[in-house]
C-alpha cells in the first residue's frame, strides 16, 4: 500500500476534525468522556482439544552450555520448543574454519546440541530447532567473500559439511529437528531466495540429511514473514523435487490464525498431506511487551500451530536471559521481567481449551480442568491498546464452588510478582460472574485463576 499523499491527508485531517467536533456538540456538556467497557466471555462449558503450550518457546534464550537460566526461572514457563545453532559464537563456525570441521564449527555444534539436550530431555521435553545454517556460519557475521553452498553448482563441500554435522547429532543421541537455512531472503542467503542456487543448497540438504537422519524432520523455509507470494513457488519446486519439508515454517506473522489458514490452504492446493506447520521466530523487537505478548500466545493457541518460539532481537546469543524476558540487576542477577510472568500464567493453563469471544482489543487464552475443578484465562492486547474490558466467565457451575483471583501484569523490568487486583469467592450453583479489567498501562496483560 503507497503512503497516502499530503493533500488527501489534509482533507482526511479535517473531515475527522469535523466529525469530532461534531461528536462533542452531539454528547453536550456534562456528557461522559469514556465509552462502555468492552467485553470478554470465556465459556467453560464449550471446551476443544487439549492445552498444547505452544508459543513457550525460546530463539537463543540459554547460555552457550544450555545450562543457564536455572529450572527456579525456565521450569515454571514449561518450555514447548526451542531453536539455536551457535551463532556468533567466535569461530565463525565452518565457514569460518575456512569450509571445513574446526575449532569454529566444533564449539557451535557443541553449543547446538547442549542447549537441545536441556531443552528436549526430561522435565522438558520439547522440541529442538538446530539451526543449520548457524553451525555452517550464516549469522550475518560471515565474511563478504564468504561462498554459499552450491555456488556454480557445486554442492560438494555443502554436502560434507551435512554429513558432518549429522555424525555429530547422531552421537549425541538426541532427536532435533533440522532447521535448513535461516531466513533465505535476506543477509543470510544472499545469492537469494527461490533462485537455482537457494534449490541446490535445499534439495541437497534435504536429501543427504534425511538419508543420514532419517526421521528427524526438516524445517523450512523460515522466511523473515508470511509470504504466500514467496511460499507458493518453493512449495512447486520441493513437490517437485521430492523435498517437501516435514514442516513449513516461517516468522513473524501479524496474525497466526490467519497465515496458518492461508499456509493450509497452499499445501491442500497442491495435494501435500501430512505437512505440519511451524514459527519459530514471533514478537518483533517493539511487540516485545506484556500485553501484546498476551494477545500473541491467544492468537497463536488459536491458530492451530504446533510449535513457536519467541525471537531474539537483544543479547544474542548465549546470555541466557530467554531472549530478554529476563533481566539483570546491577548485582548480575537474573529477575523476572511482566514477559515472564506472562509465560508463567500461560503455562498453568491446563486440561482443554475453553471458548473464548471478544468485541475489543483483548484477546483471551483460556483453559479449565474439570477434574481439578480448576480453570484459567490469560488475557492481552496488542501494543498499547489495553482498555477497559469486563470479563465474564460462564460454566462455572460445572466446578462447584471456586474462587476466581484477578491478577494484573504490568509491562515492568523487573516484575517481582503481578498485582494482585480482586479474589471472589462464588458459591456453588452459580453458573457465570462478570469481573472488572481496568488496565494502568496500555502495556498491561491480565491473567485469572479458577480454583475448587
Amino acid at each position: 500500500m503507497s503512503p497516502t499523499p499530503a493533500r488527501t491527508r489534509h482533507h482526511l485531517l479535517r473531515a475527522l476534525g469535523a466529525v469530532t467536533l461534531l461528536t462533542a456538540c452531539a454528547l453536550g456538556p456534562g456528557s461522559p468522556a469514556s465509552a462502555a467497557p468492552h467485553s470478554v466471555t470465556v465459556d467453560l462449558a464449550a471446551t476443544s482439544g487439549p492445552v498444547t503450550g505452544v508459543g513457550s518457546g525460546f530463539l537463543y534464550g540459554l547460555t552457550e552450555d544450555g545450562s543457564g537460566p536455572g529450572d527456579d526461572l525456565l521450569a515454571p514457563l514449561e518450555p514447548t520448543s526451542g531453536r539455536g545453532g551457535g551463532a556468533r559464537l567466535d569461530g565463525g563456525g565452518w565457514a569460518g574454519d575456512g569450509y571445513t570441521a574446526g575449532p569454529g564449527y566444533q564449539r557451535r555444534i557443541t553449543s547446538a546440541l547442549a542447549q537441545a539436550r536441556r531443552l528436549t530431555t526430561a522435565p522438558h521435553h520439547g522440541t529442538y530447532d538446530l539451526l543449520v545454517s548457524d553451525v555452517w556460519g550464516a549469522d550475518t557475521t560471515q565474511a563478504p567473500d564468504t561462498v554459499y553452498p552450491c555456488a556454480g553448482g557445486d554442492c560438494g563441500n555443502w554436502e560434507s559439511f551435512l554429513r558432518r554435522l549429522a555424525r555429530d547429532v547422531r552421537a549425541s543421541g538426541l532427536d532435533v529437528r533440522l532447521d535448513v537455512w535461516n531466513e533465505p531472503a535476506g543477509a543470510f542467503f544472499p545469492p537469494g531466495f527461490n533462485t537455482e542456487q537457494y534449490y541446490g543448497m535445499w534439495d541437497t540438504a534435504v536429501r543427504v540429511l534425511r538419508e543420514e537422519l532419517p526421521g528427524m524432520p526438516l524445517v523450512g523455509p523460515s522466511l523473515w514473514d508470511y509470504s504466500a507470494g514467496n511460499l507458493g513457488p518453493f512449495l512447486d519446486h520441493a513437490k517437485a523435487a521430492g523435498t517437501v519439508p516435514g514442516i513449513l515454517n516461517w516468522h513473524f506473522s501479524q496474525d497466526p490464525v490467519a497465515d496458518a489458514a492461508s499456509a493450509r490452504g497452499l499445501l491442500a492446493a497442491r495435494g501435500l498431506d501430512g505437512v505440519a506447520l511451524g514459527m519459530n521466530e514471533y514478537l518483533h523487537a517493539d511487540e516485545q511487551h506484556a500485553g501484546h505478548q498476551a494477545w500473541y500466545l491467544a492468537r497463536l493457541a488459536a491458530s492451530g500451530i504446533p510449535s513457536a518460539s519467541h525471537a531474539i532481537w537483544d543479547d544474542c546469543c548465549a546470555a541466557g536471559t530467554l531472549d530478554g524476558v529476563l533481566v539483570r540487576d546491577g548485582s548480575g542477577a537474573l529477575r523476572r521481567t511482566g514477559q515472564w510472568w506472562v509465560y508463567e500464567a500461560y503455562a498453568k493453563l491446563d486440561g482443554v481449551y475453553a471458548r473464548t469471544a471478544a468485541d475489543g482489543p483483548f484477546d483471551a487464552v483460556a483453559a479449565v480442568d474439570a477434574g481439578a475443578r480448576s480453570a484459567g484465562v490469560l488475557l492481552g492486547a496488542p501494543s498499547g491498546g489495553a482498555a477497559d474490558t469486563d470479563l465474564t466467565l460462564r460454566g462455572l457451575a460445572r466446578l462447584g464452588g471456586v474462587t476466581v483471583t484477578v491478577r494484573r501484569i504490568p509491562d515492568t523490568a523487573p516484575l517481582d510478582a503481578p498485582v494482585t487486583v480482586s479474589t471472589t469467592d462464588v458459591p456453588a450453583g452459580t453458573d457465570s460472574v462478570t469481573l472488572p479489567l481496568r488496565p494502568e498501562s496500555g502495556q498491561d496483560a491480565f491473567s485469572v485463576s479458577v480454583t475448587g
